[in-house]
């Protein structure tokens, strides 16, 4: 059977890339829409986040570090869209050697972009930046935002 050589050569490939201790923070709303807020944003925000977390985890490339000792500190971060980096030393006192920062551009209620960063905290710049649009202020819309730019957009643009 010519398959055969496979084998050996997938048994002594190696352990799979170990995961970098990443800090996701959570997702911020960045609201231009002029409507009256929603009561259920930041439950959105924060079912958002941990399904950001999770696939980010569950890819195997990164481990999700521990901010709830920093609740405060990531608190006084906000906005972190427009804060020039105040987050930086943050990420940096949780551990982690990359940091995640999710945002949500709200136009209205039918349309929002979805951006997601990630920098590296050693060089303190961005390495990637993934973005797409959303369509529902849901949220079923926003976990599916979620869902596809992870794996269709981030996954795919990282080695």
């Amino acid at each position: 059977m010519p398959w055969r050589w496979l084998i050996p050569i997938l048994l002594v490939a190696g352990p799979a890339a170990a995961q970098t201790p990443t800090a996701v923070f959570p997702f911020e709303l960045a609201d231009t829409s002029g409507e009256t807020a929603s009561s259920g944003h930041d439950a959105r925000i924060a079912l958002a986040t941990d399904q950001l977390a999770r696939k980010l985890e569950q890819s195997g490339r990164y481990r999700p570090v521990d901010l709830t000792p920093l609740a405060a500190k990531v608190a006084a971060t906000a906005p972190r869209y427009q804060c020039s980096g105040c987050w930086l030393d943050v990420a940096r006192e949780s551990g982690a050697d990359l940091a995640v920062l999710p945002v949500v551009h709200k136009v209205s209620t039918l349309i929002s972009t979805m951006d997601i960063w990630v920098a590296d905290l050693r060089s303190g710049q961005y390495v990637a930046h993934v973005q797409g649009q959303i369509r529902g202020d849901t949220d079923a819309a926003w976990l599916r935002g979620v869902d596809f730019l992870v794996d269709e957009r981030l996954l795919r643009r990282q080695p």
